[in-house]
């Protein structure tokens, strides 16, 4: 018995255990490599960007080449948009989607093409973050790491591209903890022990690399540099109910304006070229950039200023006005870069537009950075719908740790309000948006298969719910033929309901985690 019992953990250990280990701990030190060399670019790219448009308002006789440059640039971007389509648009839902098996993509074409793409649109100022390329990287490493692997390991793939999206999130943001729940709560939105190891360990190596080199390249290893706040009294909660309530309706009114700006670009601009349409954002972007630099660029120096000065009201309506228009367009249009520093920025406006009003009522001026910290988590809760990641955000990268019922109230009503009106996430509603485009001439498919698990089979030893099953798939029925467990044995019969736009993908994924693996 004592023999059994040690043959089962050494075999759990060998196809479960150290599968994860070894392929998170390469993909977070790969990640933790290129994202830090990333933000060292990107930092390059900004200050540059600066530069151009300090530079065309001294010398307005610049502006037409500019557009014409401009025009070329669109041309450009839209040339290899059909050929990588994964490259459009945010980083994060491009992610997902490959981490769920939605789309696929080349490793190699994704990490160069995010990385370097988006250092362009961050080069002409358009309100894209550094987060969303960081993970799309982190993703793309992964899924070399096991590329490069013997065949037998294939099912780990979406596995280590999860590791590699949470590692780059982290690095990005400076949060471990929030990237390992990023896995849980954004990408496959569910708990797996497999998920949760493998994002540990990678983010775990991706932050000790990133610890290490960010030094040599003069980097910032976190987002903020911020001092935790000052405990407010339990008879101050009130603010947080208030601001809960406002950044919820927001939420809601910023995912409907995403909605009606999409219809809006595909009905009037449906037969537009994507290239004009690219350009539009472009000459946009230019135009705003030249009254104020806090309309456009990532917002990372926006949100930093917001801790330091109070704006004028009816400035930051135009911030919250003009800074929506101009990212939701260039990620509709499919600009690459990330959605979800921009969207800080946004949110940190309005918890500073918030706080303006609670200053003519006779607040506290020292109150501004908690408004706006507040205004930040608010939106992650909200617009994107990860609420357990903002809370924990708050908490690692704004310090909010000494006011966590604050925290914790603003980001459920923040979430609770949008969730209550049926509204998705930004990151959903831009990912159903690509799926849309991606499947528009293609039909659905929808048959019942059975499969027989073959010995040695990767699900050989795990549940059900431990499998990234291909998208669309769905286990009915399991019949037993070994011993009567919740673990999947050599022999089982699954009954698989598929429901897919490519079958022979889907089937080809299927195979490899229910029958012999090869390179044996």
């Amino acid at each position: 018995m004592k023999e059994i019992i040690q043959k089962k953990i050494r075999t759990h250990f060998t196809s479960s255990t150290l599968p994860a280990l070894i392929f998170g701990a390469i993909g977070g030190i790969l990640t933790g490599c290129a994202v830090t060399l990333y933000k060292f670019f990107a930092k390059g790219a900004v200050a540059l960007s600066e530069g151009i448009f300090l530079f065309l308002k001294l010398t307005p006789w610049f502006l037409l080449p500019m557009i014409v440059l401009l025009f070329g640039v669109a041309t450009f971007l839209t040339r290899i948009y059909r050929k990588e389509s994964d490259l459009q648009g945010g980083g994060i839902p491009s992610s997902i989607g490959t981490q769920r098996g939605l789309f696929s993509f080349h490793w190699i074409k994704s990490a160069v093409g995010s990385f370097f793409l988006s250092l362009l649109s961050f080069l002409f100022g358009v309100p894209l973050g550094t987060e969303g390329p960081s993970v799309l990287l982190g993703t793309a490493l992964g899924a070399g790491t096991v590329s490069l692997a013997n065949e037998k390991y294939k099912p780990w793939k979406r596995f280590s591209m999860t590791g590699g999206a949470s590692a780059g999130f982290a690095v990005a943001t400076g949060a471990p903890i929030s990237g390992i729940f990023f896995a849980v709560e954004e990408s496959h939105q569910r708990i797996s022990p497999l998920i949760v190891l493998t994002a540990t360990v990678s983010v775990l190596t991706a932050e000790i690399t990133a610890a290490l080199i960010s030094p040599l390249f003069g980097v910032d290893f976190s987002l903020f540099s911020l001092q935790n706040i000052p405990a407010l009294p339990l008879s101050s909660l009130w603010i947080a109910l208030v601001l809960g309530i406002l950044l919820g309706l927001f939420s809601v009114a910023f995912l409907k304006f995403y909605t009606l700006l999409n219809a809006l670009i595909k009905t009037k601009l449906g037969k537009v070229k994507q290239n004009i349409k690219i350009f539009l954002v472009l000459v946009l972007t230019l135009i705003f950039g030249l009254f104020s630099e806090n309309f456009i660029s990532t917002g990372h120096h926006l949100l930093n200023e917001f801790f330091t000065v109070s704006f004028p009201f009816f400035t930051l309506i135009f911030i919250i006005l003009i800074r929506s228009l101009l990212t939701l367009s260039a990620n509709i249009s499919g600009i690459t870069g990330g959605i979800f520093l921009p969207l800080l920025a946004i949110g940190g406006a309005v918890g500073s537009l918030a706080f303006s009003l609670f200053a003519s009522l006779g607040g506290k001026e020292e109150l501004l950075s908690f408004f706006i910290c507040l205004g930040i988590c608010g939106c992650i809760a909200g617009m994107m719908k990860m609420p357990l990641t903002a809370i924990l955000f708050g908490v690692e990268a704004l310090g909010l740790s000494s006011n966590l019922l604050f925290l914790i109230l603003v980001c459920a009503l923040s979430y609770t309000i949008p969730e209550s009106l049926g509204e998705d996430s930004i990151s959903e509603r831009v990912l159903e948006t690509k799926k849309e485009a991606l499947h528009l001439k293609t039909s659905l498919i929808e048959k019942e298969i059975e499969i027989q698990i073959s010995p040695d089979a990767f699900a050989v030893g795990k549940e059900i719910r431990d499998i990234l099953w291909p998208d669309g798939t769905f286990v009915l029925s399991v019949k037993k033929t070994g011993p009567d467990s919740h673990l999947l044995s050599a022999g089982d019969l699954l009954s698989v309901c598929l429901k897919t736009y490519d079958e022979e993908r889907t089937m080809e994924e299927l195979n490899s985690i229910c029958l012999q693996c090869k390179g044996e």
